[in-house]
């Protein structure tokens, strides 16, 4: 059984006439002495003959070009982003690309404008943990007295001040 699935290997080149001598000549030999070898070589064949019995098909001349003029117009940008892209309407996108750009420029604007510290002072130990929580920043300002969100931020606060105190 080993022997025979080395020669199915090599039975396609053999019926093209790609193996040398040497081995057409065991081919031939294992032939002669093996039915399922045999068998296996004239279905070969036969799948071949019905490939070459299909019609061909020629394609337009221009084809190719026709191909490589479409990938060259369509932008990288669509090439990259079109398909999850068009999975989100056009109105939602813009507008929480809009949400997303002012919350973003609110806070980049108060760290880095009305932040009482100076960009070089690096010491965290200057740093209360109040100071460094979100709620010190002007967007959270509106938070009232005694909601949860003014209970979270006073208790990571507490947290923070007995975190530094250690």
């Amino acid at each position: 059984m080993k022997i025979c699935h080395k020669i199915r290997q090599k039975l396609s080149a053999y019926q093209d006439g790609e193996v040398s001598q040497s081995q057409r000549d065991n081919i031939k030999a294992h032939l002669g002495n093996c039915d399922s070898c045999r068998k296996y070589l004239a279905d070969l064949g036969q799948t071949y003959q019905l490939i070459n019995s299909l019609p061909q098909i020629k394609p337009d001349p221009m084809f190719t070009r026709k191909v490589i003029n479409s990938v060259a117009e369509t932008s990288l940008w669509n090439r990259l982003f079109g398909k999850p892209l068009r999975l989100f309407p056009v109105p939602s996108a813009a507008i929480a690309m809009i949400i997303v750009g002012l919350l973003t420029g609110t806070l980049l604007g108060n760290l880095l404008i009305q932040n009482p510290y100076s960009l070089s002072d690096h010491s965290s130990s200057s740093y209360s943990g109040r100071e460094l929580t979100l709620a010190s920043l002007t967007v959270f300002d509106a938070i009232p007295t005694g909601s949860i969100a003014d209970g979270y931020f006073n208790m990571v606060s507490t947290n923070m001040e007995y975190e530094y105190e250690k």
